[in-house]
């Protein structure tokens, strides 16, 4: 393998990296909100039933952006794969609307098991709290 070769896997690798740090980073906050929202609900003398829900749309904002790095990730890594394997033409390239046929669509990733629970967990403890709130309980 050439070194220019193995310097171009080197720049896919760290966009990987990159795009797996911000995912995570993502889940840190949403994670972090959610907590913030609810301990302010739970906190405050007369809580109102706005302050969940306006905990949730951040939360699907978080959802989809996740899912979006997950998907930039997983074409960052069929383009690795091509890389290693030599079946890429120009060097340094870092495009990777070829593989977009390959790789799962946004909305589908954000559906997936390793996504969904995630956040399917803190909307449903911020509906939980909502509904607690409007005394539907």
């Amino acid at each position: 393998m050439k070194e220019s070769e193995i310097a171009h896997l080197g720049m896919i690798q760290d966009v990987v990296s990159r795009m797996a740090s911000n995912s995570f980073a993502l889940k840190a906050l949403a994670m972090t909100l959610a907590s913030a929202v609810l301990a302010f609900s739970g906190s405050v003398d007369e809580p109102k039933w706005m302050y969940p829900l306006a905990g949730m749309l951040p939360q699907l904002v978080f959802w989809y952006l996740d899912a979006k790095y997950l998907r930039l990730e997983r074409l960052y890594r069929r383009l690795y794969d091509e890389v290693r394997a030599g079946q890429l033409s120009s060097s340094f390239s870092m495009e990777t609307s070829a593989f977009k046929s390959e790789v799962s669509s946004t909305i589908r990733i954000a559906f997936s098991w390793s996504v969904l629970w995630f956040y399917l967990f803190i909307q449903s403890a911020l509906l939980l709290s909502f509904m607690a709130l409007l005394d539907w309980f």
